[in-house]
């Protein structure tokens, strides 16, 4: 049977061959049946005062090279119909609407938003769809909203490149994928187990993909007893709801292609919070959990990381994970010897493939450490299990505080930061606290310090959780506190105002 096309005020004019424009004027409609198929070989424009209900199929593309775009400037905007809009361009194409389609399928090159685009249903075959600074939409809350065709396994030949919002009822829904990635790859952020806990208040999520930004400086991670050494490069996921919720869990998994530099069961996933560009931002999400070794997310081989019983959201990134630091540090000791130079100490009780040290300084009045000297390791090829000294003098006569921390290279140019150290001015008062991390216990030497200090250990909340007085060497018993980090403060103790104030790490 012959399908019929309902047609009111419409203009196909022949640019080129194999090549139409169509274009729908004010006043005029344009309605596809259900069942009809309508193929444009070209632009389609819709007139501001215009309508275009369609119920059926209209194809958009041009293999030609030539433009293949959807543009309608009409000003309110209304609901297409219930049919599909197919683009399937070899080259780019761009959409620009204000109205909603009911479903839009991807089978081309690239479309490229030129507004918020809303379609009840999104259909990715193949191409990348890149939002800029708009967004994708999709209101519809089953979890097959966002769909890939068979023909896409796993989003990695069709997905956006910037940010999809989708709605969601996770009462009722268990499992939703958000299938964002980059110009070149896709990076699937998947929310699973959503109804044995359904988290409340929330009714859309926005999600995007994007490089991680700033750098692993500050980074204080523990799990489990192991000590989290980097972020990777690969790129962190930006997962916004409409509000926060305050109650209820759920599951994520965050795909793994174009990682690389993983290792099996020394990965899993870490928060921050959103635009934060502070390696000391990140944290395990409180109560959250990842599987034991070798099970589901921690293998390089699933391709994918997970984390259980999450809460919250922001910033995820995939942190690796070191059950043993390439080296450690059994001491770490900063003094002014004069008016115009402060010595470093330290020493490795153990190292692993180490190239060295950067000495990094940075004085109060500065915002970034900088490297004031490089000392290569003492180990034979950078290998050792016999304590070894380290000694470096640096030029330094400011009569402020001054900041100092090492940067441990690996022989493949990883590198890891020490916690930092203070001296001030012309005193001779220095601190010093180590081991750090500890498994329970750890020391504190106050060194030009007449008398007795108090000293106080607080959570990152902020909580008070031990008090303790310090007089020359003082060994501290936190046994009783949960694996962590804390923070250690000695008040006044370079004089008044001028407080001691480090992070402490607890691991078991």
């Amino acid at each position: 049977m012959k399908k019929n096309c309902v047609i009111t005020g419409l203009y196909v004019m022949a640019l080129l061959p194999g090549y139409a424009q169509l274009t729908v004027q004010s006043g005029a409609t344009l309605h596809i049946q259900n069942g009809a198929q309508v193929a444009v070989q070209g632009n389609v424009t819709l007139a501001n005062g215009s309508t275009l209900v369609n119920n059926g199929v209209v194809n958009i593309g041009n293999n030609s090279g030539l433009a293949a775009d959807f543009t309608d400037n009409t000003a309110s905007g209304y609901s297409y119909g219930t049919g599909r809009f197919v683009f399937t361009s070899t080259g780019n194409q761009a959409i620009n609407s204000l109205n909603t389609f009911d479903r839009v399928d991807m089978n081309g090159s690239s479309l490229t938003l030129g507004s918020n685009i809303t379609a009840n249903k999104w259909y990715l075959v193949k191409g990348v769809i890149n939002t800029g600074a708009f967004m994708a939409i999709a209101p519809g809350t089953t979890q097959l909203a966002v769909e890939a065709d068979a023909s896409n396994p796993g989003f990695t030949n069709g997905w956006f490149n910037g940010r999809l919002r989708r709605s969601v009822t996770p009462a009722t829904v268990n499992n939703y994928k958000f299938p964002v990635g980059n110009a070149v790859r896709s990076n699937v952020a998947e929310l699973d187990n959503l109804t044995a806990n359904a988290l409340n208040n929330v009714t859309y999520i926005d999600a995007f993909f994007g490089p991680k930004t700033g750098t692993d400086a500050g980074l204080m991670v523990t799990e489990q007893g192991a000590t989290y050494v980097s972020i990777s490069d690969g790129g962190i996921w930006h997962l916004t709801p409409n509000v926060a919720p305050t109650a209820g869990k759920y599951n994520l998994k965050l795909s793994l292609n174009g990682f690389t530099g993983l290792t099996d069961n020394q990965f899993a996933i870490l928060r921050r919070p959103e635009g934060s560009v502070s390696g000391a931002d990140w944290s395990v999400p409180a109560g959250s959990n990842v599987n034991g070794n070798g099970g589901a997310g921690r293998m390089v081989t699933h391709g994918y990381a997970l984390r259980n019983n999450l809460g919250n959201f922001s910033e995820f990134g995939i942190g690796s994970l070191s059950a043993a630091l390439p080296v450690k540090l059994s001491d770490f000791n900063v003094k002014r010897l004069t008016t115009s130079t402060v010595q470093v100490n330290w020493e490795t009780q153990t190292e692993q493939n180490n190239k060295g040290f950067d000495v990094e300084r940075r004085l109060e009045n500065e915002s970034i450490f900088t490297a004031r000297g490089f000392v290569g390791s003492k180990a034979p090829n950078g290998n050792s299990n016999l304590p070894l000294h380290y000694t470096f003098a640096d030029a330094n006569d400011y009569s402020g505080i001054s900041y100092y921390r090492l940067k441990q290279v690996d022989l493949d140019n990883r590198v890891y930061y020490s916690l930092i150290k203070a001296v001030k001015g012309e005193t001779s008062v220095h601190v010093t606290i180590w081991p750090n991390p500890n498994e329970g216990q750890f020391s504190i030497r106050l060194e030009g310090v007449n008398g007795q200090k108090e000293a106080y250990i607080f959570d990152l909340n902020g909580k008070m959780v031990q008090r303790l007085s310090v007089k020359g060497m003082q060994p501290v018993h936190v046994h009783s506190l949960a694996a962590g980090t804390y923070i250690l403060m000695i008040p006044d103790v370079f004089g008044p105002g001028a407080h001691f104030k480090e992070k402490v790490m607890v691991v078991r």
